[in-house]
């Protein structure tokens, strides 16, 4: 039967309800808010020792009951912490999709929550910890139902000194040599997961300044360009861009080295707030020349740098930071300084890393180390001020893309695979939008030489049924899609085997170490009407979906859950249900074979 599942939230009587529709039946179940249960988070042990956080190290993992909004839907659960019992100011530690195997912490992160709370290092503090469970939609949490919040728990924790790390979107481009571990950051200084701001270096020399800007280190959270909403003009005060995988570079900027962008998340605005070329130190050490004495960027937190040997007599004026040899900084101009001794900035002889922070254009920050002079950045030696230009932009090494009609390929520009699960030589296309006209072909590394497709010309691929690939050049052959299988689809290749199809039913959740990330593939057998997949690891909850999409007024065949009053039992069939909630496993690895017309499940361990 096919079936579409919609969400209705009855705001008036504060009722939320989950409706499935069919042409000859609607099935409505409603949320009654007070029978709800919250989660029951479990008391926080602290080690003989006390909670002593060190850099690089797991805090604790907190372990808490199930939550129940007495409906089927998934559930995230968000761990939190504040220093003050109303949680206020709550700081978020992370998020699971179960409750079993708990949330695990890490000093890095509680440290840089107690960091934003302002808390003193090497003191200790009481913290309050909690965890909220919110209701799952389509993808994210429903905002009209309100989160069930579990008790509190309280124990003393020890910080440490270190640098606070703020939320942040990646700045990725040519400049870069579109490598993500190569990117700038715009900061998100108020926390707010809206306002992004930061300086961007294109690199002296700079032939090509197009870029984008991305949610995370890939392009499936976020993938944000120039659209036909943006302006073209050069040096635009705003533009808007779009979240589309099709979108064209931004290439409006290209006047100066370094900008200072304003990203709006919201509305996807990107102001340019100033471009520059030259940041540099003056002072009685270098004869006040404004431009003797450049500073570089650091990558990762967007800061200019630069060491100074600075004797008696060149610390006896002070200095000022000079952008491209006009506009001086000092005291008064920069973040907690005064303006005293004519406007320089108070300095003692000795070896110093000077930073400049110019992420914040209003608010520019600086600090001197004695610790970090000579010392190199970003975790490797001193960044090269002059790169080479990447002799091939915007290509990645070892990753098998898809080229073809597609709008976001147009045959000149690779669409990159994920391997999922890694190391298994099995890829996964991000969702593709095909037409019975769409043409493609698979190739590795950019390269032609090393290409997949079709045996034959014409062929046309077929879902959860692998079919052997024709590999190499001169020998694939273009690959398409019957009508049937047009629209939004996900191809697999299997790169081990030379085995291509289209996702079917698969598996999402805490599979394959993964987290409700990427869905993995099961195969079809036809004689059977089955779909299986072998040796699984199941971590923690899963569902059954297809075709790698959530159930929307677009998708005919949802996912699947347990059905009323089914559990799981290994070797045994479990029942299953459209949109039913979560599996729940005991942790292992299984052999899972889906039976579609007696909508079954069953999990067969691997000895």
């Amino acid at each position: 039967m096919n079936m579409k599942k919609f969400f209705n939230i009855l705001s008036a009587a504060v009722v939320s309800a989950f409706v499935a529709v069919s042409c000859a039946e609607k099935e409505i179940v409603v949320y009654t808010p007070e029978d709800a249960v919250a989660p029951l988070l479990n008391e926080i042990t602290p080690p003989d020792t006390g909670f002593v956080l060190v850099d690089g190290e797991t805090f604790a993992t907190l372990t808490f009951s199930k939550a129940d909004f007495g409906v089927a839907t998934a559930i995230r659960y968000t761990a939190y912490a504040d220093i003050d019992e109303s949680f206020a100011n709550k700081q978020n530690l992370g998020n699971v999709a179960t409750d079993t195997a708990g949330l695990t912490v890490s000093c890095a992160s509680l440290n840089n929550a107690l960091m934003s709370l302002e808390c003193t290092p090497d003191e200790p503090v009481t913290v309050y910890f909690r965890i909220e469970a919110g209701m799952m939609g389509e993808s994210s949490v429903v905002g009209t139902v309100s989160s069930l919040v579990s008790n509190a728990v309280s124990v003393p924790v020890t910080p440490y000194n270190a640098q606070k790390i703020y939320p942040s979107v990646y700045v990725i481009g040519q400049f870069c040599g579109w490598d993500h571990t190569k990117t700038a950051f715009l900061f998100s200084y108020l926390e707010d997961d809206e306002n992004y701001v930061g300086v961007v270096d294109f690199g002296a020399g700079c032939e090509d300044y197009s870029f984008k800007i991305t949610g995370a280190a890939n392009w499936e959270n976020g993938n944000w360009g120039s659209g036909e909403a943006t302006s073209a003009e050069p040096e635009a005060p705003s533009i808007t861009l779009w979240n589309d995988g099709g979108s064209g570079n931004i290439t409006n900027y290209s006047s100066h080295r370094y900008y200072n962008f304003h990203f709006v998340k919201s509305s996807l605005t990107l102001n340019m707030i100033k471009g520059f070329d030259l940041v540099t130190v003056a002072g009685a050490f270098n004869g006040w020349a404004p431009d003797a004495t450049p500073m570089e960027q650091i990558r990762s937190n967007g800061k200019f740098y630069v060491d100074i040997d600075v004797d008696a007599a060149g610390a006896a004026e002070g200095f000022k930071f000079v952008i491209d040899g006009s506009t001086w900084l000092g005291a008064g101009e920069i973040k907690d300084t005064e303006d005293v001794g004519g406007g320089n900035i108070a300095l003692e002889p000795g070896q110093y890393r000077f930073y400049l922070d110019l992420n914040d254009w209003d608010n520019p920050a600086y600090s001197l180390s004695t610790a970090d002079y000579g010392q190199p950045v970003d975790g490797g030696g001193e960044p090269d001020p002059d790169p080479e230009p990447d002799p091939d932009p915007g290509l990645q090494d070892n990753l098998w893309g898809i080229i073809g009609t597609f709008a976001e390929s147009n045959w000149t520009t690779d669409i990159y695979m994920t391997e999922f699960p890694a190391g298994s030589g099995v890829w996964v296309s991000p969702l593709l939008e095909f037409a019975d006209t769409t043409q493609f072909k698979l190739r590795f590394n950019n390269d032609w030489n090393t290409q997949a497709g079709a045996v034959n010309e014409g062929d046309t691929l077929r879902t959860g049924i692998p079919s052997t690939a024709g590999y190499g050049n001169n020998i694939a052959r273009n690959v398409g899609v019957a009508e049937s299988q047009c629209g939004q689809r996900i191809v697999v290749y299997d790169a081990e085997n030379n085995l291509i199809y289209l996702l079917g039913w698969g598996l999402i959740g805490a599979v394959a170490g993964d987290s409700w990330a990427h869905d993995y593939p099961m195969i079809y057998d036809v004689d059977a009407g089955t779909w299986s997949a072998s040796g699984v690891q199941l971590d923690g909850e899963f569902k059954l979906r297809w075709g790698g999409r959530w159930s929307d007024s677009q998708v005919t065949v949802p996912d699947r859950g347990l059905a009323d009053g089914a559990s799981f039992a290994a070797g045994t069939p479990i029942n299953l249900a459209q949109g039913g909630p979560n599996i729940v496993p005991e942790p292992g690895q299984y052999d899972l074979v889906y039976n579609v017309a007696d909508e079954t499940l069953t999990a067969t361990p691997v000895e």
